[in-house]
């Protein structure tokens, strides 16, 4: 199968295109019937997104944190294309291995930021011997929020005449020609109706900025449009094709690539969320099927395709592991993954005690392929369960928990040394996620 036919077809599952269900609005009588995944809010009811900062609440926090502490080094990098609003990178240790992480280049995917944020104080505050290790052996630079046009985007859920405050996935930002030679595949409105953007995880270029503008030095060839017009970019690189590649249109997508080329990172870390899905194989029939939390995915190169799970042996490597990924590096991403696996599974059968495995194919628009081979950087993703905008803040000390384990534990891990220690092969024994549980009111 062409691999541009397999993205468009999987991508919803596979790439995190929109993975809550939307399934048809129930009758009147079924709202509050608990569902798997559920309790859900109806299909006419406001999302509470009241436990997450605000852009100005982030920025006042930021700096707040940047004059109380002088472990901080608060820099503003950019501002976003629709609000103008700040984006942020704050630097903290002074270690020699390198950490760059960001969050929220999603709007609509807000606990990471809240978990960065407090990160950033618990290491700028803290006393412990834990926090000096980590300050002593690592830098970590973080973008807590790439994306504050998404993150502060209101709109009518409810149809009762007043916007809400509920997030979207996309920047707000017009394409117009001259931009680009076509206008690319992920730029769309989300949701239907309201001014376009970018999907800005789309939007990273593997050529760095001095190599490639999308104004000058991309070619006619390099271009698909497809019969209902969506546009790709297919640029050529060392012998292989890197397909869907972005174009860094977006002012958030060339700050993060500034900053992470300044970090030199030997880390990258990205956090998301995802839909609800359950663990495969969860469940009997005395117990209901687990739902997982969190799922975590590693970024590998040739020597792990023949596990790689998505695999074609008809298709070009590139289009299937990212073969710039050299062994020493994957290995060290899957061992990053499997860590967290492990210090989430360790609390026994509960809700951590979930973790799946969020299937690796090659995106090369977005920060991990992007970006992390430059420096030959272990890359890792996390995708928490549930999407805010459909769920608003439910659940929402679960997910920042499992993310803050997460954070802590590997950070720990590299400033200790021990992430040699960690069996990166048990990696690919963790489940895939399973079945997509769909809010049942959903109509947006």
């Amino acid at each position: 199968m062409r691999r541009r036919t397999y993205l468009r077809s999987a991508g919803a599952t596979l790439l995190g295109l929109g993975a809550v269900g939307t399934a048809g609005a129930a009758g009147p009588d079924d709202r509050d019937v608990y569902r798997p995944g559920g309790p859900w809010p109806g299909s006419d009811q406001a999302i509470n997104l009241n436990g997450f900062h605000t852009n100005e609440q982030l920025t006042r926090a930021l700096r707040k944190l940047d004059r109380q502490s002088d472990r901080i080094a608060l820099r503003k990098i950019g501002e976003s294309a629709g609000l103008g609003d700040p984006i942020w990178e704050a630097t903290v240790g002074e270690g020699d291995t390198s950490v760059h992480l960001i969050t929220q280049i999603h709007g609509d995917e807000a606990v990471g930021t809240e978990v960065a944020l407090k990160l950033l104080r618990d290491l700028a505050q803290g006393t412990s011997g834990r926090v000096e290790r980590i300050l002593d052996e690592l830098t970590l630079t973080v973008v807590p929020r790439v994306n504050p046009d998404g993150a502060m985007f209101e709109y009518d859920v409810d149809d009762d005449g007043r916007d809400e405050w509920v997030g979207r996935r996309t920047n707000t930002q017009a394409w117009e020609e001259g931009d680009s030679r076509h206008r690319p595949y992920y730029h769309y409105s989300s949701p239907s109706g309201t001014p376009p953007g970018y999907d800005m995880n789309r939007d990273f270029n593997f050529r760095p900025p001095s190599e490639f503008d999308p104004k000058t030095d991309d070619e006619a060839e390099w271009w698909y449009v497809s019969d209902e017009g969506e546009a790709y970019l297919d640029v050529p690189q060392d012998g292989y094709t890197l397909r869907n590649s972005g174009l860094r249109l977006a002012p958030e997508v060339r700050a993060v690539t500034d900053s992470y080329f300044r970090a030199d990172p030997d880390v990258a870390i990205t956090h998301h969320h995802q839909g609800s899905y359950l663990v495969p194989d969860s469940g009997d029939g005395n117990k209901p099927p687990k739902q997982t939390i969190m799922s975590v995915m590693a970024a590998y190169g040739p020597t792990y395709r023949d596990r790689a799970p998505y695999d074609d042996p008809d298709a070009p490597v590139e289009d299937v592991v990212n073969p710039f990924i050299g062994p020493e590096t994957s290995a060290r991403s899957l061992r990053m993954s499997t860590l967290v696996a492990d210090a989430l599974a360790e609390r026994g059968d509960s809700v951590f005690d979930s973790i799946t495995r969020y299937g690796y194919a090659t995106l090369w628009g977005s920060y991990l392929d992007a970006l992390t081979p430059h420096t030959d950087a272990a890359g890792m993703l996390y995708e928490v369960s549930y999407q805010t905008d459909d769920r608003g803040q439910m659940a929402l000390g679960k997910q920042m928990e499992a993310t803050k384990v997460g954070f802590m534990t590997t950070f720990e891990a590299l400033a200790e040394g021990t992430l040699d220690e960690v069996d990166g092969e048990r990696y690919f024994d963790i489940p895939l996620h399973g079945e997509v549980i769909s809010n049942p009111h959903a109509s947006r």
